[in-house]
């Protein structure tokens, strides 16, 4: 229990004993009135960074005002005021006025001592003025039940004029003050104010006198009844607290004192401190404190602080309105306010002030300033959240301090009513999805059924989604449910939410690094032995070690994810046969790697009785299917939410005017009723509403035990989810046991999440108990966390990421660098680029405050950033992170590497005059640099101007730089630039119609198979077989694009493989090897369409449709083109829509149509647009034989003749060979069927 005669002035503990009765006294003593100049704008400042300010404005405030609060105490001065920048000080006795002026003087040093501490916005810049009076001193104890301490009277003023005229620094006393001291102790400032002279203390303190004894019975006259329920059990912790925040300033004091005298006065102002408590009692609205001011003082009001209660904003305006409607016998201006605003405990151990602070605060005593007497100031935001509804009219706008634009605020009138809010509340049964509930079964009943399927919930927070996936589940037959669980501490670890399922399938138990990678390649042996060779692709989502195989070592690293991809999915068929659901819960939090590998997943339930379920908001990131179904909950109706609150209370059921407020307020929130009647039937009646579901769940928080309620806010700092043991250890740490029953205590929040770890029921839950704790608190204990992670882990590579973001919470920085750095590497080479990036960047971000991190260290990791980004495809971001690392690059040649990095970046975002632009900078740089290491970046910057020049299609140039770039690696012997300018030079000389391309390309190949580099190898290898398909030797080039495609296989690259296999079933298709074609095109199509490139798998598709007309299957053909038009629309293909429709326009004329054929061609025409060259070819072959079917020859030969000049421009030899067989029956006699039949020969066509 804490002592709340820690709270109130000494004085006020005797007052009964020394004067019974009274509601006023005099005393002889002397007031000291101390303000800090500086304070209250440095404490603007740390307000506008947000709640963080707030605690650092508390943290501020103890180190100025503590000291002076022990100076004070010792020199026998009593704290009457706290004033957020202002003490006033009591100092009675004998000596008293000595003591009083030797304690402002050795306060204004001890404020000299604590500015020098820096804060976050730089260094205090603080003085203090202090007046100084002696005398007879009027005190006021005054209303009802509690009584207030107020400070008024000629004695006050004097106090308050001293400090008016003092300066910063100086020490004004009163004439009255001076005569007690001696008149060598002060000198005359020149305008008649009196300064203090001495420089230290001239007398000895006297020390503290301890606090006057006080029953229980006599604080609770002297503290609101409600605040000290919530202080006496022990110094609460520092929170953010959304609340109500007002001002009562009350005037007209000085007057009263003067005229009829203290009496009269007293009675005034025990009316109005009475009829302000009356007025706050039955809203459950605090009175934290009263204050002076000029002619009179002011009142501090606050709702939802230190408890929230439903309606914060009703409760503080009805209060008011009744305060302003009171017969007041004094004048009173009220304000109020809305926002977040800090509740703390200030001061020290023996003296100290409970309050709320922030930007809402003193915006509620602005608003208050601005009110004439008698009226009711309130901002918007109170009106809006109030459930009672008052009449209204505007003031203002008010141009305020810290405000950029005027405030317009609103002159409060009469009560008009209650917000219309009509509807009802449950426990809760299923109620209003049925379509959506019906729509869910089909669809996953028929992917279940073998054709696969992916179904995405998408909805508000508290929409029910959940619940509905629960239902949904019921309802249906599975051999197989997988429950993947994303959460915000996860989503920059790569694998996160996949590594607790995959360990779990493959028995792999927690334990040393070692036999974590025994359990899982025994795991694998055990259920999938095929995959063994696998076995370090599944060990980075299982987060463990195991050697690495031959066959992952081949691997091209940036193909890695997709072979990963295919293993998992190998994984899952064979260890869980039959009908498997995976459902991926809070799916919008999924970190990218695990993201990506979702999609692969939700790719490949196609033909399988497997269904993809994504649960979701409706917001972006994470893991959103683009296909499958999608089901949006939307809010339930009124009728609907009314039976959920019948439902819900039951046992004890709501008055009728009860059921439709919460039916207003719900808007067809489920979770909102679900919450807001758990308060009702614990409570037993809903005399009020919370605004929200977040309102609702901290009044349930905030109704736990003090003790159930830390270890909550302790759990929400480990996150959504959290190892118990961890818990124990840092609850232990602050000297909290933690037993079996508190867990049931606290089971309505939290739930058993397998044997070792416990979770949230809601990720709102968690939320509101994380927002509740002070920064420094989270701070603390982030740290904490933090430190027994790192004590106990017995993997720190796999806890870095936790363990990066508990020291970053933490503030520090030196193991935030640490471990962000170590995650990140982890990350990276599992290859999940996205969360690599993210933990760099957080590692950049505290680098600065690192002692020994240098700019070479800074620009390391921008420039890995910039890599990471780009393999990512965020190419703007990976342009800045070369930009930073180029600029802390020192040395010439190292910042020319990381400008050619830049440069390849601006080339693949379609930039190509910015690339060249870097690539100039670059080379400037290496003028006159000499080494190898020089020489190997200007080979690089030639290569890339000659990759620039080809998509420039500015091919003689580009042979050039190629041909420069080529010279220039054989001469260092930098064979992978050799290559790759090999390769440049070649496609150069092809554009050119030169001579030698397939000479340059087949070294190239050479060089790729010396260095083993596999997807270089399949890059040249198709191009090989291109040049052969262009020459017509189709054989050949089957030859290359097979090759091409183990190649690509060999180093994971799938998509590529899939390509070779388009390039090889074109060619069937043409030699009419159908079964062979339509084999290869469907294994590709699907394997594009899981890699995520539609469009590709799209001309595999076109590619289907001319097989099935090649086969004579007009209404497949016909039925498959028309999908591919449509799809190729959607996503902007206009080539291949065109391609499509001339596919139709050949079946209309198989079918005898010729007319509509015709049309169809026209329609290519269209909509290939710029492309229509490409087409032309094809166009015309149709549109010659629609032509010839309708026997108009002479236009026909024109359509053929055009066609073939195309068909040779662009040597397409099998579109010449067809137009040729055409042109034969036009023209008689002609050798055009005999050149026809040759030309098919060569390449394999059969007739």
């Amino acid at each position: 229990m804490t002592d709340l005669r820690r709270h109130v002035p000494p004085l006020t503990l005797t007052w009964d004993d020394e004067c019974p009765g009274a509601l006023w006294r005099v005393v002889d003593g002397t007031l000291v009135f101390a303000d800090v100049s500086g304070f209250t704008a440095l404490t603007e400042k740390l307000s506008r960074r947000g709640r963080i300010g707030a605690e650092e404005i508390v943290e501020t405030l103890n180190r100025v005002f503590g000291p002076m609060l022990r100076i004070a105490a010792a020199r026998g001065g009593e704290l009457l005021k706290f004033g957020g920048d202002a003490l006033l000080f009591l100092f009675r006795g004998d000596d008293h006025p000595e003591q009083a002026c030797d304690a402002a003087v050795e306060m204004r040093s001890a404020l000299r001592a604590a500015a020098a501490v820096p804060t976050s916005v730089g260094r205090l810049s603080l003085s203090m003025s202090v007046g100084v009076h002696s005398g007879d001193i009027h005190l006021f104890l005054v209303g009802a039940p509690t009584r207030e301490l107020l400070i008024l009277g000629p004695g006050a003023t004097a106090t308050a004029d001293a400090e008016k005229a003092a300066d910063a620094g100086q020490i004004v006393v009163s004439p009255a003050t001076a005569y007690r001291i001696g008149s060598n102790a002060t000198r005359d400032r020149g305008d008649g104010q009196l300064l203090l002279r001495r420089r230290v203390a001239h007398t000895d303190p006297p020390g503290a006198t301890p606090l006057p004894a006080a029953d229980p019975t006599l604080l609770r006259t002297l503290f609101p009844h409600a605040l000290g329920d919530y202080l006496a059990p022990a110094i609460p912790d520092p929170e953010h607290r959304l609340s109500c925040i007002a001002f009562i300033r009350f005037s007209g004091t000085d007057a009263l004192l003067a005229g009829p005298g203290p009496d009269v006065l007293a009675a005034c102002l025990h009316r109005t401190v009475s009829l302000v408590e009356e007025a706050l009692e039955p809203e459950g609205v605090s009175l934290l404190a009263t204050d002076l001011d000029s002619d009179g003082g002011k009142f501090f009001l606050g709702s939802g602080i230190p408890t929230a209660f439903e309606d914060n904003e009703g409760r503080m305006l009805r209060a008011l309105k009744r305060i302003a409607d009171a017969d007041s016998p004094l004048p009173l201006q009220l304000g109020t306010n809305r926002g977040h605003v800090f509740a703390a405990e200030v001061g020290i151990p023996e003296r100290g002030a409970y309050t709320g602070m922030g930007d809402t605060t003193n915006t509620a005593a602005r608003i208050m300033a601005k009110a004439p007497p008698g009226c009711l100031y309130a901002h918007p935001a109170v009106l809006e959240h109030s459930r009672t509804l008052f009449a209204v009219t505007p003031a203002g706008p008010f141009p305020m301090k810290g405000k950029a634009v005027p405030l317009l605020v609103y002159d409060v009138g009469e009560e008009i009513g209650t917000r219309d809010e009509s509807a009802p509340g449950s426990r809760l049964p299923f109620l209003g999805r049925d379509e959506e509930l019906a729509t869910a079964t089909a669809e996953l009943t028929h992917a279940l059924g073998g054709a696969g399927g992916v179904v995405t919930i998408a909805g508000g927070t508290g929409m029910g989604k959940s619940r509905f996936v629960r239902e949904v589940l019921d309802t249906i037959d599975r051999d197989h449910l997988i429950v993947l669980r994303a959460e915000p501490y996860g989503s920059a670890s790569a694998y996160r939410m996949l590594r607790d399922p995959l360990r779990t399938l493959l028995g792999i138990e927690r334990g040393d690094p070692e036999s974590m990678g025994r359990a899982l390649r025994a795991g694998l042996d055990r259920v999938a032995p095929d995959l063994l060779p696998w076995a370090p692709l599944l060990a980075d989502v299982a987060q463990v070690d195991v050697p690495s195989t031959p066959e992952v070592d081949e691997l091209d690293p940036r193909y890695r994810p997709d072979r990963l991809a295919d293993a998992v999915i190998r994984l899952l068929e064979t260890a869980m046969p039959g009908r498997v659901v995976i459902a991926v819960e809070e799916a919008h939090w999924a970190d990218a790697a695990s993201a990506a590998l979702l999609v692969r997943i939700a790719a490949a339930v196609v033909e399988r009785p497997w269904a993809v379920v994504a649960i979701r908001r409706s917001e972006d990131g994470g893991f959103d299917p683009d296909g499958g179904v999608r089901i949006d909950l939307h809010p339930l109706s009124d009728d609907v939410i009314e039976r959920l609150v019948i439902a819900a209370t039951e046992a004890t059921p709501l008055r009728p005017q009860e059921i439709a407020a919460v039916v207003g307020r719900a808007e067809g929130n489920p979770l909102f009723v679900d919450e807001v009647t758990r308060v009702a039937v614990g409570a037993g009646s809903l005399d009020s509403l919370p605004e929200s579901v977040g309102a609702a769940l901290l009044t349930q928080i905030d109704a736990l035990l003090p003790h159930h309620r830390r270890i909550l806010r302790y759990c929400a700092v480990l996150g959504r989810s959290f190892r118990t043991e961890i818990l124990r250890l840092v609850l232990e740490a602050d000297g909290i046991d933690l037993t079996d029953r508190d867990l049931g205590d606290l089971s309505a929040f939290l739930e058993a999440d397998g044997d070792v770890r416990m979770r949230f029921r809601n990720s709102l839950v968690r939320d509101a108990a994380y927002e509740g704790l002070a920064y420094r608190i989270r701070a603390r204990l982030h740290r904490t966390a933090a430190e027994t992670l790192e004590r106990i882990s017995t993997d720190l590579d796999a806890d870095a990421p936790t363990l990066a973001l508990h020291f970053w919470r933490a503030g520090d920085s030196e193991r935030t660098w640490t471990y962000a750095r170590r995650a990140g590497a982890e990350a990276r080479r599992a290859y999940a680029n996205v969360d690599a990036a993210e933990l760099y960047e957080r590692a950049i971000e505290v680098s600065r405050r690192v002692d020994g991190v240098t700019d070479a260290d800074r620009a390391q990791l921008y420039a890995l950033l910039g890599e990471l980004r780009e393999l990512a495809g965020v190419l703007d971001g990976s342009i800045e992170a070369y930009r930073r690392a180029a600029a802390l690059t020192a040395d010439p040649v190292g910042r020319a590497l990381v400008l050619a990095k830049r440069a390849r970046v601006h080339q693949r975002a379609g930039a190509p005059r910015t690339a060249l632009r870097v690539v100039t900078q670059a080379r400037r740089l290496l003028d006159g640099a000499d080494g190898a290491e020089a020489a190997a970046v200007m080979v690089r910057l030639d290569n890339l101007i000659a990759l620039i020049r080809l998509g420039q299609e500015k091919a003689r140039e580009a042979q050039q730089w190629a041909t420069r770039a080529a010279e220039g690696a054989r001469r260092i012997d930098d064979l992978d630039n050799l290559g790759s300018a090999l390769l440049a030079s070649g496609h150069a000389l092809w554009q050119l119609g030169l001579p030698g391309p397939g000479d340059r390309i087949q070294e190239a190949l050479e060089i790729y198979e010396q260095c083993a580099d596999l997807h270089g190898q399949a890059v040249a290898r198709t191009n090989l077989g291109v040049l052969a398909f262009g020459a017509g030797r189709w054989s050949e080039a089957l030859d290359w694009y097979r090759s091409s495609r183990d190649v690509a296989l060999r180093a994971g690259m799938d998509f590529q493989a899939a390509e070779a296999d388009l390039n090889i079933a074109e060619i069937l298709i043409h030699q009419g090897d159908l079964d062979e074609a339509e084999e290869v095109l469907r294994g590709a199509v699907r394997v594009l369409r899981a890699s995520g490139m539609p469009l590709v798998a799209l001309f595999g598709d076109l590619l289907l449709a001319r097989l099935v007309l090649r086969r004579g299957d007009l209404e497949d053909a016909d039925r498959t083109a028309a999908q591919v038009v449509e799809q190729s629309t959607d996503l902007g293909s206009p080539l291949n829509a065109a391609e499509a429709l001339l596919v139709r326009a050949q079946v209309a004329l198989e079918q005898g149509q010729a007319v509509a054929a015709l049309g169809l061609v026209d329609a290519a025409d269209v909509a290939a647009g710029e492309e229509v060259v490409a087409v032309a070819a094809q166009a015309q072959l149709v549109r010659g034989g629609a032509l010839l079917r309708l026997g108009r020859r002479d236009e026909a030969l024109v359509a053929i003749d055009a066609g073939l000049e195309s068909a040779r421009a662009q040597e397409l030899l099998y579109e010449e060979a067809r137009l040729l067989e055409v042109r034969a029956a036009l023209v008689d006699g002609s050798p055009d069927e005999a050149r026809a039949h040759e030309l098919l020969a060569e390449m394999g066509v059969r007739a």
